[in-house]
């Protein structure tokens, strides 16, 4: 009866246990299934395993300390054998308890090291998302790439187009990553223009979204890039969208009668001021040069001694890079207005400014013509004169001067038509020394507007710088 007894352990026994002393062993239920052995070899309070029997040999699994008292860190005795008839669960099925443990154990640990992994991969993906640029963060990059290279006015073309067409009716779309865009986005921006009827806007539009999407997908790649932004494009989604082509050259230009009425009436109409007047006069006295050029010029650019306006073309891809110089020779007729004008604005540096802080913008001379179309003065015989931009008038001095015996090359001169190319470029590149065939030919048109606006015809049109000589 007393080994039986040796085989139960209470807490009375545990608590009495000192160090140093003999361990206490309680078999577990069941044949085979091992048993609890405590042991306390310091000052500590004892310790519980768990003994099995594998391969022949005797094998202890540590269970914890012994709770001897509330406070104290550990477990109860009922916990303990709890954990021991676990242990025994575990050597019925898998036999060797330390070596499952050590498995269960590196299994854990591995687990554990995967999920660090996954949660700094996750992390890496979040930061690569974060840097990754939005549609409208894409669209205003290429805004900067194009700012060195395009003219002033693109520039501030393309920041109106972003704003009105895409930031403000599409913010969704602009804050959504530029990799994400697919066409059905692209069309949704392109349909509300084209349904306001902005038609050869939309046109214009989808060409700017593809050269952006374009300039993403090279930028990433381009040395020297100020950007921090990455798109990770990998296709162009504006360039599978199609736009029905809707400009046709333009034909307009205006009768004899109609550029006659023009001239007379565009000061006095209302809603169109003095300066605006007299600058669409003198576009028309110049040969119908570039009405935005003109408008650009500063006090500076007119050279009354030698008779002349420097313009400054920036036409074509080569924008801001292929900039080049116009002179055009300056008749009596366009400085009798500069004069005039010099009366409004000589404070100012610019001739042709309705505020004195900038120049006329390129959309106030259409707004202007717009007025005189529906001023009685636009009504001619009874009819109301068809509708025309400002850039018609370009094309109505090349035919005037057309129908009065101007060659074409001379009226190409005059207004720099086709002077680019490589010759141009590296031989041609004097812009005086192409004046006294602009001389011949504002001459030539001088005459032919005198006689279209009516005006006692002379012999003698005199230049101003053939004046001053």
């Amino acid at each position: 009866m007393a080994s039986n007894a040796s085989k139960t352990v209470n807490d009375q026994k545990v608590r009495a246990m000192t160090p140093g002393s003999s361990p206490l062993v309680e078999s577990l239920p069941g044949r085979g299934t091992g048993a609890l052995v405590f042991k306390r070899p310091n000052d500590g309070p004892p310790s519980c395993y768990y003994r099995y029997h594998h391969a022949g040999k005797q094998v202890l699994v540590k269970l914890g300390a012994y709770r001897r008292t509330a406070r104290e860190i550990g477990f109860t005795l009922p916990e303990l054998r709890d954990k021991a008839a676990a242990m025994a669960q575990i050597a019925k099925a898998h036999g060797d308890v330390k070596a499952y443990l050590a498995k269960l154990g590196a299994d854990a640990e591995a687990a554990r090291l995967k999920a660090e992994e996954e949660t700094r991969e996750r992390q890496r993906l979040a930061e690569i998302e974060a840097s990754r640029g939005t549609f409208g963060e894409l669209f205003l990059d290429y805004i900067e790439s194009r700012r060195e290279k395009a003219t002033p006015g693109v520039v501030k073309e393309l920041e109106r187009l972003y704003q009105t067409n895409m930031l403000t009716p599409h913010p969704s779309i602009m804050a959504m990553k530029a990799r994400d865009i697919r066409p059905d986005h692209i069309l949704a921006i392109l349909n509300l223009i084209w349904d306001r009827g902005a038609k050869v806007q939309a046109e214009r539009m989808r060409s700017f979204l593809s050269a952006a999407f374009n300039h993403g997908l090279r930028a990433e790649n381009a040395v020297g890039r100020s950007s921090a932004k990455s798109y990770s494009l990998e296709s162009n989604p504006a360039t599978v969208v199609a736009v029905e082509k809707v400009s046709a050259p333009a034909t307009r230009a205006l009768l004899d009668a109609e550029l006659r009425q023009l001239w007379g009436t565009i000061e006095i109409t209302e809603g169109v001021g003095p300066v605006m007047a007299l600058l669409f006069k003198f576009v028309i006295a110049t040969g119908g040069q570039r009405i935005f050029n003109v408008c650009q010029t500063t006090w500076d650019d007119y050279d009354l001694e030698a008779g002349t306006v420097r313009l400054i073309h920036r036409k074509g891809r080569g924008g801001q890079a292929m900039s080049r110089p116009h002179l055009v020779p300056l008749t009596e007729r366009a400085v009798t207005i500069l004069e005039r004008v010099r009366e409004i604005n000589g404070c100012h540096p610019w001739p042709w400014t309705t505020t004195g802080k900038q120049h006329i913008v390129v959309s106030s001379p259409r707004h202007a013509i717009a007025d005189w179309l529906k001023s009685e003065h636009a009504v001619i015989d009874g009819k109301q004169t068809p509708s025309f931009s400002p850039r018609d008038l370009r094309r109505t001095c090349a035919q005037l001067m057309q129908r009065h015996g101007v060659s074409d090359q001379l009226s190409d001169l005059l207004q720099a038509h086709g002077q680019t190319g490589v010759a141009n470029l590296h031989y041609r590149n004097n812009p005086e020394a192409a004046l006294p065939e602009k001389q011949r030919a504002i001459e030539l048109l001088e005459r032919a507007l005198a006689k279209v606006l009516g005006e006692e015809q002379a012999d003698n049109v005199v230049l101003l710088s053939k004046r001053r000589n």
